[in-house]
């Protein structure tokens, strides 16, 4: 399985906690898979109804064969990026597929403007981020000296 989004960073802390190097031939821990896995169905439980109707419906409307391309779409993007040693992000191939076969099948069938606000999110979602981490590890200095 390929968690490696959702669980990676917290494996990487394992490892340097574990041996001082995320370098390792060892296999990753269960409870940390598992744990993953329920962050996941959590994440899914919460917002997944939200975001099928945003990818689904809203962004662009989707058929069973419109569908298909979609997914046809983005896994031969997610393989040839990964061939080729690109870091892809399996998220911005779908989107970026939806968006594509919406586009092909008509132009007034994508909501640009909601593609837009999901373009904007990607790039505020990292400095935000690292601002928060910032802010935390400021606080957690600050109490500790």
């Amino acid at each position: 399985m390929s968690w490696s989004n959702a669980i990676g960073p917290l494996v990487a802390l394992w490892l340097l906690y574990e041996s001082g190097s995320v370098v390792s031939n060892s296999p990753t821990p269960i409870w940390l898979l598992l744990y993953g896995g329920v962050g996941i169905c959590a994440g899914l439980w919460v917002w997944g109804r939200r975001v099928m109707q945003t990818m689904g419906k809203d962004l662009t409307p989707i058929t069973p064969s419109s569908g298909f391309s979609i997914e046809l779409a983005s896994a031969v993007t997610v393989v040839v990026a990964s061939n080729i040693g690109l870091p892809v992000s399996t998220t911005h191939c779908k989107v970026g597929s939806v968006v594509a076969v919406g586009w092909l099948r008509s132009r007034k069938s994508v909501d640009w403007r909601l593609f837009r606000n999901i373009f904007i999110a990607w790039f505020v979602t990292v400095p935000i981020s690292g601002l928060i981490s910032a802010a935390i590890m400021a606080l957690f200095i600050y109490v500790i000296l």
